[in-house]
């Protein structure tokens, strides 16, 4: 995943800086020709308004599709709070796909935010 920090990373579609709180897309890095248009998009964030605009927007996910196995799905926010600091900025996540991938994507959160917050129900089966 695009190692992006929020309020100095930009854009790399539009080129203007990435901000907490906006819809973000990100991507691992998968073009690995440097010769090649779109390898400079490749293990990038942009925001989700420039992306669902970008001309390219279409190819870019079939490529990212052929060369991972998934398809281009959106990108959440990950960052703990630092302990006894203000809580950091959530970010709007944005979820690309069919309404059934995006429910099973959301399923999929939910559950993983659940186990986070009690690792042992997990290990002991919920007991």
């Amino acid at each position: 995943m695009a190692l992006l920090f929020l309020g100095a990373s930009r854009c790399s579609i539009c080129r203007e800086v990435l901000h907490p709180g906006q819809a973000i897309v990100a991507t691992t890095h998968f073009i690995g020709e440097p010769t090649d248009p779109l390898s400079r998009f490749s293990d990038t964030g942009m925001h989700h308004e420039c992306f669902a605009g970008w001309e390219h927007r279409d190819e870019f996910a079939a490529r990212y599709h052929a060369a991972l196995g998934v398809r281009l799905a959106g990108w959440v926010l990950v960052v703990p709070a630092p302990p006894g600091g203000p809580p950091l900025p959530r970010c709007r996540l944005s979820v690309l796909g069919t309404p059934e991938a995006r429910a099973g994507y959301f399923e999929a959160l939910r559950a993983r935010v659940a186990q986070d917050a009690n690792p042992g129900a997990a290990a002991d089966g919920g007991a």
